[in-house]
């Protein structure tokens, strides 16, 4: 079973690899030249584009014939092969933004988060793999589950996204018990993204008939992941809730059906008297469905007061529906407009994506008083987003031949960057925070204005790098201390020991002259000394500089070189007279005794063991 899901896993992961986009034999002319363009866009790309199969279909072993393969098989892959180096664009785009904005480290609901300024090595991410069963003998994978949204099963990031630090320990809802947003706020069910700033201990709901929301919102997973440890579900007082059952509330979630502007727009300046009122209140999101209209916002913007009262946020989803299967798809988060500029891009979210919108918005400092607007893309736009930018060989043209103008452009773009942050790892967090904090916009100032990448890198420098200049500034100078003590212990064992051997020659030069009778007995030893000491201390400098050459030292090693080989001989000029005579008699008697069994190497070394 595991070879056949490893099987399975090195298929999918070469990422080329579609029905849809056949190579092209090499029998033919434009097909070689297809190859051609393949190399070199693989050598551009950022490690997304893997080598191309040899058949159109990109497997077996079989090589298909030249009249197998359309025009349209061609230009499809050509195509896909320019969405690929698009998303790669986009994932440069991403390094960027995590060594402009990013720290060392991962979330904080990582093992593997390290404090600020510490980084994560690759010891500490096999060691961490290895603990959880995920690396077996010569590196492979162990028994560990192979769940989608482990995060072990995903590369690592170190985008981390601003998140707000007041969302207090209680958190209120109205209008809704929705079992995703409940299971998000909770934060501690198996699979699923954790929030690191949500600490939620109570979470509260108003609602007008608690037994239905209970049936709707206890599941299953909320039994296993400790919901029902902090859910209170309540009856409400109206459609909102009084300023009694507002006390205690640090963060506050309301959603509102907008069919009615009208209504909509009372509710919301009721909801902003509310929030003004509350001195406990730090948080206020407002999902309103139905519609993409703002108005009434302004109202909850003025009491907020930009911020100072309280942190709030606007998130219109346009029509909800329940999405019949789980679908990754490509949808848009931005500044909300009117209903009539989004003519063009009809109102309509999941409902499960909405909520997951909604619990993360709260979590963001980068939706903090801001008016949101979330829609899912049309079928004719997710059809136009997988073909490249209309532009250069991919352009489209009028009867003139002049180039039209893309009018997907800037949704290809949103969804090239979608695409890249969910290849590379990001969490639906970090994710909603680039798409709402940096946006498009930042995107296209990219492409407009790429960084110098080197001196970007060179200007970077994180808090670690910091942290070991100082180590090492703090070593250095310990060891140019260091360097400096033994230096003047050196001079001071030098001038010991240099005039020791003054005194000493000045002694044997009084005692050469007193013999010699060039001095008068009159003179002592300490007033002669005292009268050449400076021509002592000279000759002791000369002599120590001499012995403590590298000539003298090896002058000496041959000296005692010399002594050993001399004591491994029998005899040697300069031995002592009785050592002599004495060997000299061994050697008479060995030789009468071995005459005929010994040679004269034997004899020598029986002598020189016997003394």
């Amino acid at each position: 079973m595991k070879l056949l899901r490893s099987t399975f896993l090195a298929f999918c992961m070469v990422s080329s690899a579609s029905g849809f986009a056949p190579l092209i034999s090499s029998k033919s002319s434009s097909i070689n030249d297809i190859k051609r363009h393949q190399q070199s866009t693989i050598t551009i790309s950022t490690g997304n584009i893997a080598p191309i199969s040899s058949t159109s279909l990109f497997v077996g072993i079989h090589e298909q014939p030249a009249s197998s393969v359309s025009e349209d098989d061609i230009r499809k892959e050509t195509m896909f092969i320019q969405v690929r180096k698009e998303v790669g664009t986009a994932k440069e785009y991403l390094n960027w933004l995590v060594e402009e904005c990013g720290s060392s480290g991962s979330s904080d609901d990582d093992d593997s988060t390290t404090k600020e300024g510490e980084g994560i090595t690759f010891a500490d991410v096999i060691a961490d793999k290895a603990a959880a069963g995920e690396v077996e003998l010569f590196g492979g994978g162990g028994d560990a589950p192979s769940s989608p949204s482990s995060s072990s099963e995903r590369k690592e990031t170190t985008y981390v996204p601003a998140l707000r630090s007041d969302l207090g320990d209680t958190v209120l809802l109205t209008g809704t018990v929705d079992a995703t947003l409940l299971n998000i706020l909770n934060n501690n069910f198996f699979g699923q993204d954790s929030v690191p700033n949500f600490e939620f201990s109570s979470i509260r709901a108003l609602v007008d008939d608690v037994p239905a929301a209970k049936k709707k919102a206890i599941s299953r997973e909320a039994r296993y992941g400790g919901l029902l440890d902090k859910l209170v579900i309540e009856p409400s007082s109206g459609d909102l809730p009084s300023g009694e059952e507002l006390a205690g509330v640090s963060s506050w979630i309301v959603q509102l059906d907008g069919a009615t502007a009208d209504n909509t727009a009372t509710t919301l300046s009721k909801i902003a008297e509310l929030a003004e009122g509350s001195a406990e209140l730090n948080n206020l999101i407002v999902m309103v469905s139905g519609t993409t209209s703002t108005e009434g916002w302004d109202a909850v913007e003025a009491a907020s007061a930009d911020g100072d009262a309280f942190k709030c946020t606007l998130l219109s989803v346009g029509e909800l529906y329940d999405a019949t299967e789980e679908k990754g798809g490509f949808y848009h988060i931005g500044p909300a407009v009117g209903e009539e500029e989004n003519a063009s891009m009809p109102p309509r979210l999941s409902r499960k994506k909405a909520y997951q919108l909604l619990a993360h918005a709260l979590a963001l400092d980068s939706t903090a008083n801001r008016a949101l607007a979330a829609c899912e893309y049309s079928a004719t736009v997710v059809e136009a987003i997988g073909a490249p930018y209309a532009e250069g060989e991919f352009a489209v043209r009028d009867d003139d031949g002049n180039e039209v103008v893309d009018e997907f452009r800037d949704i290809k773009m949103e969804s090239r960057v979608i695409q890249a942050m969910r290849e590379t790892g990001f969490t639906q967090v970090m994710e909603l925070d680039v798409l709402v904090d940096k946006g498009l916009a930042g995107y296209k100032e990219y492409i407009a204005n790429p960084p110098n990448k080197e001196n970007a890198f060179a200007a970077r420098r994180s808090a670690r790098d910091e942290e070991d200049e100082k180590i090492m500034a703090i070593l250095d100078a310990e060891i140019a201390a260091s360097d400096a003590r033994k230096k003047d212990e050196a001079e001071k064992q030098k001038t010991i020991e240099t005039e020791g051997i003054a005194k000493e020659w000045a002694i044997k030069e009084y005692s050469l002259r007193m013999i010699g009778g060039d001095l008068d007995d009159s003179i002592g030893e300490e007033e002669f000394m005292a009268s050449i000491w400076d021509e002592a201390l000279a000759e002791g400098e000369r002599t120590y500089e001499r012995i403590n050459s590298e000539e003298y030292i090896k002058e000496q090693e041959r000296v005692e070189k010399s002594k050993v080989n001399l004591e491994n001989k029998l005899f040697w000029d300069g031995m002592p007279p009785v050592l002599r005579k004495k060997r000299e008699k061994m050697v008479e008697k060995v030789k009468r005794q071995y005459m005929d069994l010994l040679s004269e190497e034997d004899l020598e070394r029986i002598i020189l063991n016997d003394d």
